[in-house]
Order: structure tokens, then C-alpha cells, then sequence
């Protein structure tokens, strides 16, 4: 099992920190300074010098033991102390001021977050070493002057040691708080252009939802206009025969002459019929669109629905009909099921009576959309007309050999329009035609959400 040690004297790589540098020089010259006194100096030296330097050395085990603030506090402190006691002790001489303001500077540097902490250290520092002078002054040192060879040496050494480390400590802090900025800001601006990024985002979903609804708005537009001009014209004929027609009765009324009366009413009817057949053509219109939400439907179980109310129809024209695999999709299912009524209707209808009817539909899934198509071996149309058959109230027939109101291929085509597909043709006279319709893939289902009150 591995163990980890409770002390590492390496930190982040470095055998020492900046501080843990600082007491180890200083400990070094004061072992240094008590050789020299072991060798040629008295027992007061030598004990003086003794105490120093396992002074320091205790300053370098704190920072070894990794008591960080202990160790800035004690080598803080302990310094200005020793070269007060020896002030008072042996005297003073430069190395000692120059020791001072090394002292200074270093706790202006170490404590430089801690302001009230900082200006009391300094002001011990000062008075540490004016205090001490001033009593030499007047009294002389306790224990007399005594000149130790090599001391300002020494203690220049050290001090430039400290002074070195303390502008490189500074510099490093320095570096590491605008390397700090710089990367505050970075993550910042990192920060700022995610979030950019998702409000662009957010901003084209939402334009994106509102060109869909734009080209909506357009396509409601356009079946708004539409429908009016078929209110206001193809009704028109209509109600114009009946209104004839009533005002030939009532005359042939006040004349008594009933001669044309059946023929009248035979128009009447006719015309009758031709209204409610586009009465009830644009009420199956004016459902395109609006007779339900978008939804997931199954366009199998869909046609087989209208197969089977379309039955009765289907047996009476002996017609046979094929489906291939139909796909899962998102549409509005009214509406899908109106198109495939209406054109399997149309295939059963447009027929010669020299065949026997058959319809295949298929379907196909392509990248962006699915492709529908319905074939049947009808009557076919004329190529001149394929341009022609989706538009409102076109016939290609007269009333008289196929009855219908014009709407049905209209409505089919307003039907795919909703559903952003397009919708085409192709035909062979007595062959045959195929109508060929596509559905987007794009759509999303929505359904409303009924509120209870």
C-alpha cells in the first residue's frame, strides 16, 4: 500500500519556497557567523551567534513543516528582535540599518493584502531598530562594544539575499495576479461568446419559426383571395340560372302556358345540384389547413381507413388496388386523408367502361421529404391540360359525362401546399395517369392542448 509522506520538502516542483529560501540563508550565515566566533571569539559571542542562528534554523523547520503563515510571522518578527537585542548588547553599526530596512521592505511585501497587519510590522520594525540605538547612545551596549570580522559581510550578503527574493516574490505575485486577470477575463470572454453563440442561435430558431409562419401567413393570404373569387364568380352562374329560371316559371305562371315547365325544372335542378356540389366543395376547402394539428399519423392504417369507406364504390366499379409500404409521418391526418380521398376517387371515376380499374400506390423516402404516387389505368389526360388540372374549378369534362364541382385536384394541391411538398402529374390518354405528391420531412408535430375551465 502506498504511503503518502505528511511533509514534502519538494513543492511544485521546487526543493524551496521563496520564504523557505529566506530562512535557510539566513540560518546559513548565522552558522557561518558562529564558526567565526567558535574559533576566535569569547563565549558571549559564541552563545550570542549560537542563538541566532538556531533562530533561524527553527524559521526554516516551521517552513519545512509547511506552517506557512507561521513561518511569514516568525521571520517577520524574529529579525528586527535579534538585531535589537544585539544593538543593545554589543552595539550597533551599518549592516544592522541595513538589516532594518531589509526587514521593512520584506514585511511591505509579505503582508501587502493585509494592510493593518503590514503598517504594524513596519512601525516594530523601525522602533526595533531606533529604540535600542538611542539607549546605546546614552548607556553604550550591555555588554560593551564588540567588533565581529566579517559580520557586515555577512549580513550585506543575506540582506541582498532577502531584498533579491522579497523583488522576485514580488514580481511573481505581480505576474500571477495579471496572469489571474487575464485569464478572469478569458474565461470571461469565452463565457460571453458561448453565450452569444446561444442567443444566435436562439435568435435564427426564432426567425426560422417566423419565416415558417411568414410563408403560412403568405399561403393563408393567397387561399383567402382564391376563395373569394370562387365565392364571387363561380357562384355566380349558379344562382343566375335559378334566378332566370324562377322568373320564366312566374311568367309562364301568369301566362298559363306550362309547355316549357319541365325543361325549366330540369335546369333548376341541375343548377341546384351544381350549387351544392361547390357549396359543399368549399366547405371541404376552407377544412384544408385548419381541420387539425400536426401530428404523427400512419399512413398505412390511413388508407386503409378511406378503402374502406370508399367500399361500396370500390365493389361497384370492380376495381382492384395495390399498397405498397406506407411510412410513419408528421402531418395534419384530416387533411392527408381528404388527398388520398379525393384522388383515389378521381382514379375510380375517370375510367373507361371497357376496363376494369386498377390503382397502385407507392411511396418512396427520399433525403428531405417522401414521394407519394397513385397510378391508375384510367381515361388519362390530354398532355395540353397537365398544366391546367390543379387549378380551382378546372374541368376537363363536361357535367354531363363526369360529375363533380371542379374543387377536389384544387384542394389536393392546397392540401400539399401545407404541407411544403409539391404536387405534379403524369399522363397517357387511355393509358393512364399518375399523380405524384411529396410531403417535407421537416415538419414538427404540434397538437392543442385543450383547456379545462
Amino acid at each position: 500500500m502506498n504511503t503518502k509522506p505528511k511533509y514534502n520538502i519538494f513543492e511544485k516542483g521546487k526543493l524551496l519556497n521563496d520564504f523557505g529560501i529566506i530562512t535557510f540563508i539566513s540560518m546559513l550565515c548565522s552558522t557561518m557567523v558562529f564558526v567565526v566566533t567558535a574559533i576566535m571569539f569569547t563565549y558571549v559571542e559564541q552563545i550570542i551567534a549560537l542563538l541566532i542562528a538556531v533562530g533561524y534554523g527553527f524559521g526554516f523547520l516551521l517552513n519545512r513543516l509547511r506552517f506557512n503563515k507561521a513561518t511569514r510571522l516568525y521571520m517577520t518578527i524574529y529579525p528586527p528582535t535579534t538585531f535589537m537585542v544585539i544593538i543593545l548588547l554589543i552595539g550597533g553599526f551599518f549592516g544592522q540599518a541595513l538589516g532594518f530596512a531589509t526587514m521593512v521592505f520584506l514585511a511591505f511585501i509579505g503582508y501587502r493584502n493585509n494592510p493593518k497587519l503590514r503598517i504594524l510590522f513596519i512601525s516594530y520594525d523601525i522602533l526595533a531598530f531606533i529604540l535600542p540605538t538611542i539607549y546605546i547612545s546614552f548607556y553604550g551596549p550591555l555588554l560593551g562594544v564588540i567588533d565581529v570580522p566579517y559580520d557586515e559581510i555577512l549580513v550585506f550578503i543575506a540582506c541582498l539575499a532577502w531584498l533579491s527574493l522579497t523583488f522576485r516574490m514580488y514580481d511573481e505575485n505581480k505576474t500571477r495576479n495579471y496572469t489571474n486577470t487575464l485569464e478572469k477575463n478569458n474565461t470571461a470572454l469565452i463565457e460571453s461568446e458561448f453565450n452569444l453563440k446561444q442567443t444566435q442561435l436562439v435568435l435564427q430558431n426564432q426567425n426560422n419559426k417566423l419565416a415558417v409562419l411568414n410563408n403560412e401567413l403568405n399561403l393563408k393570404n393567397k387561399h383567402i383571395e382564391e376563395f373569394t373569387f370562387i365565392v364571387t364568380h363561380d357562384l355566380r352562374g349558379p344562382l343566375n340560372n335559378i334566378n332566370i329560371i324562377a322568373k320564366e316559371l312566374q311568367t309562364q305562371h301568369l301566362l298559363n302556358d306550362y309547355t316549357n315547365t319541365p325543361s325549366f325544372l330540369s335546369h333548376l335542378e341541375n343548377s341546384s345540384t351544381r350549387l351544392t356540389d361547390l357549396v359543399n366543395g368549399l366547405l371541404k376547402y376552407a377544412e384544408i389547413g385548419n381541420s387539425s394539428q400536426m401530428e404523427r399519423i400512419n399512413v398505412n392504417d390511413l388508407i386503409e381507413n378511406v378503402l374502406i369507406d370508399m367500399s361500396e364504390q370500390i365493389k361497384t366499379n370492380n376495381a382492384s388496388i395495390s399498397i405498397g409500404e406506407m411510412p410513419s409521418l408528421i402531418a395534419r391526418a384530416n387533411d392527408i386523408r381528404m388527398l388520398f380521398q379525393n384522388l383515389i376517387h378521381n382514379a375510380l371515376k375517370f375510367t373507361s367502361s371497357d376496363k376494369k380499374p386498377s390503382i397502385r400506390i407507392h411511396s418512396v423516402k427520399l433525403p428531405c421529404f417522401y414521394e407519394f404516387s397513385v397510378e391508375d389505368n384510367g381515361i388519362g389526360i390530354p398532355k395540353e391540360e397537365l398544366n391546367n388540372v390543379f387549378n380551382a374549378f378546372h374541368r376537363l369534362h363536361n357535367q354531363s359525362e363526369f360529375e363533380g364541382s371542379g374543387i377536389g385536384l384544387y384542394g389536393c394541391k392546397k392540401i400539399i401546399d401545407h404541407h411544403q411538398g409539391k404536387i405534379w402529374i403524369e399522363s397517357t390518354e387511355n393509358i393512364g395517369s399518375t399523380f405524384f405528391f411529396t410531403i417535407s420531412t421537416d415538419l414538427v408535430e404540434h397538437k392543442t392542448i385543450a383547456s379545462h375551465t
